[in-house]
């Protein structure tokens, strides 16, 4: 099954089931109705720090404006930010949300975070939860699909396989941390010293180093997740796995992740511009959108069912 047939089974898998519509939706609904936990103060500070550097004495007018630039975009950021957002796991577990990013500001409760810790443990907490509720999500498409080891549990609990998976992907999370970090050290050595040699080269390393260890991650363990929820793998063998498809069928993963991304994007920023119509419209492009993030997470399911059954 090719790229187009995938997605095609994706939304024919979802049909009408709009009961597995309700977790986007209700995570929307949060998102937009609920408190905002905002980091705003910190990013005033950062802000201020900014402000502060364009106007000492050396600074040159352009410097000068770069900075005061960099202070607005924090400032916005800070102001637009909800680390409740941190509940939907788009990227990890493809859980469609049009207000993970950018929920509309209404006169909603606020709740300022002052201080860097909790910023950082409300964020792990949230995200934490994310990747429960996303492996949960994840859990009710696999068993709508008649292949893959979550169709034949239909008799256990999808709670505790929503545990055990989330225990599996904070592993797995966990993991790929530290392997980032085992990477970075080196580099970060020899980038150091490249600087003292030629500042050019050593941002040059420092930036492909980085954009080859993104591109590493998004695109050979693609379907490390797909591995645990629907076959139930541990998290070394879902890695070997993932990266394993990947080897023997790159260009039509790279193919079926683009466009799926390009379909996801394009729908997600026009119903973003719907629902700046109004309360009524922004409902509606919250269903939508739902929707259609819910067919290409079960695409991506379908397309890695069927690179699996393509190999053996």
């Amino acid at each position: 099954m090719g790229v187009i047939d995938s997605l095609s089974a994706g939304f024919r898998y979802l049909s009408w089931r709009f009961e597995l519509l309700i977790i986007p939706i209700v995570l929307d609904l949060l998102l937009w109705f609920g408190p905002r936990m905002s980091v705003a103060p910190l990013f005033e500070d950062a802000a201020k720090m900014y402000q502060s550097l364009g106007v000492t004495e050396g600074v040159t007018p352009e410097m000068g404006q770069t900075i005061q630039q960099m202070a607005t975009g924090l400032r916005e950021f800070g102001e637009a930010s909800n680390l409740l957002g941190g509940l939907v796991s788009g990227t990890l577990m493809h859980v469609p949300s049009l207000y993970a990013d950018s929920a509309p500001l209404r006169d909603a409760s606020i709740i300022p975070l002052f201080s860097m810790s909790e910023a950082v443990v409300s964020w792990v907490v949230f995200s934490l939860l994310g990747i429960l509720i996303g492996c949960f999500y994840l859990g009710l498409l696999a068993r709508q699909m008649p292949i893959g080891a979550m169709a034949r549990a239909a008799t256990s609990s999808v709670v505790v396989s929503a545990f055990r998976h989330w225990l599996q992907m904070t592993a797995f999370v966990l993991l790929v941390l530290a392997a980032l970090m085992l990477v970075c050290i080196p580099v970060s050595i020899v980038v150091a010293i490249l600087l003292l040699i030629s500042p050019g080269l050593g941002s040059a390393v420092a930036g492909a180093t980085g954009i080859l260890s993104m591109l590493f991650i998004m695109i050979f363990l693609y379907f490390v997740v797909p591995a645990l929820i629907m076959d139930n793998l541990a998290v070394l063998g879902a890695i070997r796995r993932s990266i394993g498809l990947v080897r023997n069928n790159p260009w039509t993963t790279l193919g079926f992740l683009l466009l799926s991304m390009l379909i996801g994007l394009g729908f997600a920023l026009l119903l973003a511009r719907i629902a700046e119509l109004g309360a009524p419209a922004a409902v509606i492009a919250i269903v939508v959108n739902a929707y259609i993030g819910t067919g290409l997470a079960m695409a991506w399911l379908v397309f890695y069912r069927t690179q699996v059954l393509r190999e053996t």
